[in-house]
């Protein structure tokens, strides 16, 4: 009852501790678990209560139905149903199991069906759920949508509509320059960078000559400024960051003046809209410096890459800020660093020690940057934290890191944040076989797939190909990182 009228606290479910309790019960009268009824209704707040005393996600009711599929079938304002989703995703529910006693529809199917709610739709889809999967009519839920004749929901269905890109938009441009392997060998070494450069450049380059520099920089300063307020508010970073915020402020006139400047590496508008998006997020680096990196160019490689890296993430900033740097086994770090710094930095430390990085990822990056702010929301921006490794973890079991990823959404959203305010890029330096296994469990890992982006490729071919020239290996660290618009990454 408490539950299903959304009167459970902490405090009463401390009470029904105290006796003979299961949390994943099911309800004698209804066959529903505490979490399901509470999904059922739209109580967020008793949803996430459970959620954060070890309820169990996956835990099926009476029917073989899943909490996902008691949200998508309650009567409840779109928000809560949104948010209740959004939570049981992250503590790892299955959305797209379906009902046997309900003909087997998905919870996709059953929002379209008894809600047409296109944006519900949505983030189902941009969580995984199986457009293609079939009822016992042998009904997909685009069969479902076009037999409504809900046009808005059929085009939330589609994974290439322009809010889809939208969603995708909060890692992929966000790690816009980021250790990323696209253009080929061949690519870059034949100059196509360059070419593709120019080709991006040409039109704002005529589009601009006929204004003043200092009447097109005021204009850039307001459409910059909208721009950014509208990813902020569409990403949820509000907390964060104000309208009239001076670090805004200083993002903003430092593109304009990038902008308008001749000798600017940035000339694309669209490069420069991406390189503010990327500036919202304090980059934080995380580097292997374990015995096997000494192996080949693989030491040159990840100091050449963090550099522009660097570079390229406090073009913009204020000068009061910068990279955090760590590394896995050195006590070595910096704070606030710019390219130069981190450069001499990264020279310093040579490899020594194992691959214990889950573990040092706590102890190094998310307890003083992250969980020590939280009580008291002292966390001044989102995250984004670039970690580069040669393999996989050894001696730690290769479960460390993925838990630590995980547990840092379920921490953010006990304390009040959203679970996607700390992001994680992983990059890869070598070829081994076991490496690569660890990088691909990772990424098929549906529970990260809201975090978390994996670069599977060898980065120190980049750095090879690029040919010792640092600009060339620059403009490939900006231009080749637009992956596929087919990337399943959600929000």
């Amino acid at each position: 009852m408490d539950a299903r009228n959304g009167t459970l606290d902490q405090s009463k479910l401390d009470q029904y501790k105290t006796v003979a309790f299961d949390i994943d019960t099911l309800d004698p009268k209804t066959g529903l678990t505490l979490l399901a009824t509470a999904s059922l209704k739209g109580r967020t707040d008793v949803v996430k209560l459970l959620l954060q005393n070890n309820a169990s996600a996956t835990k099926l009711s009476r029917g073989d139905r899943t909490p996902v599929w008691f949200a998508a079938m309650g009567s409840m304002k779109t928000n809560d149903r949104a948010e209740i989703i959004r939570l049981l995703h992250t503590y790892g529910a299955d959305i797209n199991k379906p009902s046997p006693r309900n003909r087997n529809y998905t919870p996709l199917m059953k929002v379209i069906i008894d809600w047409e709610d296109p944006a519900i739709v949505r983030q189902l889809v941009d969580l995984g759920a199986n457009v293609a999967a079939e009822n016992s009519d042998r009904e997909t839920a685009t069969m479902l949508a076009i037999k409504m004749k809900n046009h808005a929901v059929i085009r939330a269905l589609d994974g290439n509509s322009p809010r889809r890109k939208s969603f995708t938009e909060l890692i992929l441009k966000v790690i816009i320059f980021i250790l990323h392997v696209i253009v080929s060998v061949s690519a870059v070494a034949s100059g196509v960078i360059r070419g593709i450069l120019e080709s991006r450049y040409q039109y704002g380059d005529i589009r601009d000559a006929s204004c003043s520099r200092e009447a097109r920089e005021n204009k850039t300063m307001e459409e910059y400024t909208t721009d950014l307020i509208h990813f902020i508010t569409d990403n949820r970073l509000s907390d964060f960051f104000k309208k009239d915020d001076p670090f805004l402020k200083t993002l903003v006139h430092k593109a304009a003046k990038l902008k308008s400047n001749p000798e600017s590496t940035f000339k694309s508008d669209k490069d420069i809209r991406d390189l503010l998006k990327l500036s919202l997020y304090q980059q934080v680096i995380y580097c292997d410096d374990s015995s096997s990196m000494s192996v080949g160019n693989r030491l040159e490689a990840q100091r050449r890459i963090v550099k522009r890296v660097t570079k390229v993430a406090t073009y913009i900033i204020p000068e009061k800020d910068g990279v955090e740097l760590r590394f896995i086994n050195s006590s070595v770090s910096g704070s606030g660093l710019r390219d130069t710094e981190i450069e001499a930095i990264m020279t310093s430390v040579k490899p020594a020690g194992d691959t214990d990085i889950g573990k040092n990822l706590i102890s190094k990056i998310l307890k003083p940057l992250v969980y020590d702010k939280l009580a008291n929301k002292e966390l001044r921006r989102p995250l984004l934290v670039s970690i580069i490794t040669d393999g996989c973890p050894e001696p730690e079991a290769s479960n460390i890191l993925r838990d630590a990823i995980r547990d840092c959404g379920k921490k953010l959203i006990n304390a009040g944040y959203n679970s996607d305010v700390v992001l994680f890029q992983l990059s890869r330096i070598g070829n081994s076989r076991a490496s690569k296994e660890f990088f691909d469990n990772l990424q098929n890992d549906k529970q990260l797939q809201r975090v978390l982006y994996c670069t599977t490729d060898g980065l120190e071919k980049a750095c090879e190909d690029a040919d010792q020239n640092e600009d060339q290996l620059e403009e490939w660290v900006y231009v080749t990182v637009m992956p596929p618009d087919e990337l399943s990454v959600v929000v």
